[in-house]
C-alpha cells in the first residue's frame, strides 16, 4: 500500500510539472519568434537600404537604415550605412557629426576603429565642404552710438558728438565658407579653411568685408576632440574715404573638448593675434584671450532637451597708446530646452568687466568699463529655409563705463540660417 501511495504521489507531482512548464516553454518559444521576426525584419530593412542606393535614392536609403539602427542599436553595418546615405545625400556635415556621436557612446566602444576610419575615409572621399549663410541684424544702436551727450574733462565739458542719438536700422550679413580636410592619421587631420562675410547697412560707414584663413591640425578620440593653428583675418572698410578701422590679425588659436559622461563636457579655448589698425596706430598691438567652460544635458525629471552652459574667460590687449590697454573677465551662463516637439529656447546672461591701464586722455583717472548681455533665442524645426531651419536671437546690452563716450545701450537681434553644401 506505501509503494502504490507512493507511486501515485509521483505521478501527479510530474502532471503538476508539465503544467508549470507549459507557459514556460510557450514563453521561451514565443521569445524566439520575436527575435526571428525581428532578425527578418533588419535585413529586409538593410536589403531595401542597399537598394535604394544603388538606384541614387539616399534619402530613401537613410529612411530605411535608420529603422534597421532602431531594431539593432549597436550594429555597426547599420550605422555606417546610415553614415554613408547621410553623406551621399551631400549631408558630408551630418555624416561626420553622426560618426563622432557614436565614437563618444560609450555603449558602441567595441567600435571605435572602425568609426575612427570611417571618419577618415570620409575627408578622403570629401576633402572640401562648404557652407553659405545669410542673416537680418536689426539693432536699436547700429552705429553703437554713446548714451551720454556730455564729457566732462578736466580741460572743461565738451558734447559728444552723437551723443543720445541712438539710431535704428537692419543689416545684413552674407557669408561664405570652404574647408579642405585631409586625414593625416587615426583620428588626426589636416583643415585648411577660407571665409568671407559681407556686412551692410543703410549706412556706408557701417559697411565692410571680414576675410579669415585658417590652417588647423584636429584630433579626435572617444573622450575628447581638439584643434590648433594659424589665422590670418583682414577687415575692410571699403565704403569710406579718409581713416577707417581697417584692421589685420595675426595669430595663432586652439580649443579642447572633454566628455565627462554622457550628459557632461569641458571646454578650453586661447586666443593670441597681432591686431595692425592700418589707418589707427595708437589701437595696434597683441591681444591675448582664454576661455573655459561647460555643459551639462539634463536627465530624468528635468524638461526635454534641456541643457545647461556656463563658461568664463580672461583677455589682455595691449595696444601701442597705454590708455586704451585693458585687462578683461566674462562669466556667463545659459540654459535651452525643447518647449515642443518641434520649438526650442534658450536664455544667456553675461558680466564683463574691463579695467585699462592708465589715466584717460583729458581725465586723471583710467577707463573702466562694465558690460551686462541678456539674450534670448527661439527656433522651429517646422520652418526650412535653404535646407536648414533659422534662429532668431535676442539681445540687450548695457555698457556702463566712468567715460561717457563708452556709456551705451541697444538691443541687438539676429535671424539667421546657413546652408552646408
Amino acid at each position: 500500500m506505501g509503494r502504490s501511495f507512493t507511486f501515485s504521489w509521483l505521478i501527479r507531482f510530474g502532471v503538476l510539472i508539465v503544467i508549470l512548464m507549459g507557459p514556460l516553454a510557450g514563453a521561451r518559444a514565443d521569445g524566439a519568434r520575436t527575435r526571428s521576426d525581428a532578425t527578418a525584419a533588419y535585413a529586409k530593412l538593410m536589403h531595401l537600404g542597399q537598394v535604394a542606393l544603388a538606384k541614387d535614392a539616399p534619402k530613401k536609403a537613410a529612411l530605411a537604415f535608420a529603422k534597421a539602427r532602431r531594431i539593432a542599436p549597436t550594429d555597426l553595418r547599420a550605422q555606417l550605412a546610415l553614415a554613408e546615405a547621410f553623406a551621399q545625400q551631400g549631408q558630408v556635415a551630418r555624416s561626420e557629426a553622426f560618426l563622432k556621436h557614436l565614437l563618444r557612446d560609450p555603449a558602441q566602444s567595441d567600435h571605435v576603429d572602425s568609426y575612427l576610419n570611417a571618419l577618415a575615409k570620409l575627408q578622403q572621399r570629401y576633402p572640401f565642404v562648404a557652407s553659405a549663410s545669410v542673416a537680418l541684424l536689426p539693432s536699436t544702436n547700429i552705429a553703437n552710438a554713446s548714451s551720454e551727450t556730455v564729457f566732462d574733462t578736466l580741460l572743461g565739458r565738451f558734447e559728444i558728438d552723437g551723443g543720445g542719438e541712438e539710431t535704428s536700422g537692419v543689416g545684413v550679413e552674407f557669408g561664405a565658407r570652404c574647408t579642405y580636410r585631409t586625414p593625416l592619421g587615426e583620428g588626426l587631420s589636416l583643415e585648411i579653411g577660407a571665409a568671407l562675410n559681407r556686412i551692410w547697412y543703410d549706412a556706408p560707414e557701417l559697411r565692410y568685408w571680414r576675410g579669415r584663413v585658417t590652417a588647423d591640425v584636429v584630433g579626435v578620440d572617444p573622450s575628447k576632440e581638439w584643434r590648433g593653428g594659424l589665422h590670418a583675418d583682414r577687415i575692410y572698410y571699403d565704403a569710406i574715404t579718409g581713416q577707417t578701422s581697417d584692421r589685420i590679425a595675426l595669430g595663432a588659436h586652439g580649443s579642447w573638448s572633454h566628455t565627462v559622461n554622457d550628459t557632461t563636457r569641458l571646454t578650453l579655448s586661447a586666443l593670441a593675434e597681432y591686431r595692425d589698425y592700418l589707418d589707427k596706430d595708437s589701437l595696434s598691438g597683441p591681444y591675448a584671450s582664454l576661455g573655459a567652460g561647460g555643459s551639462k544635458a539634463f536627465g530624468h525629471g528635468a524638461p526635454q532637451g534641456a541643457t545647461l552652459s556656463w563658461g568664463g574667460s580672461v583677455e589682455r590687449s595691449r595696444p601701442s597708446l597705454d590708455y586704451h590697454r585693458f585687462w578683461g573677465a566674462t562669466a556667463r551662463v545659459g540654459y535651452a530646452q525643447n518647449l515642443t516637439d518641434t520649438l526650442r529656447g534658450g536664455v544667456t546672461m553675461s558680466a564683463t568687466l574691463k579695467l585699462y591701464d592708465a589715466d584717460f586722455a583729458a581725465v586723471d583717472y583710467a577707463r573702466r568699463d562694465e558690460i551686462y548681455r541678456f539674450g534670448v533665442s527661439l527656433s522651429d524645426s517646422r520652418i526650412k529655409l535653404l535646407g536648414s531651419t533659422p534662429t532668431l536671437s535676442c539681445g540687450y546690452k548695457l555698457q556702463s563705463s566712468n567715460i561717457a563716450l563708452y556709456t551705451t545701450s541697444s538691443t541687438d537681434c539676429r535671424l539667421g540660417w546657413s546652408y552646408r553644401f
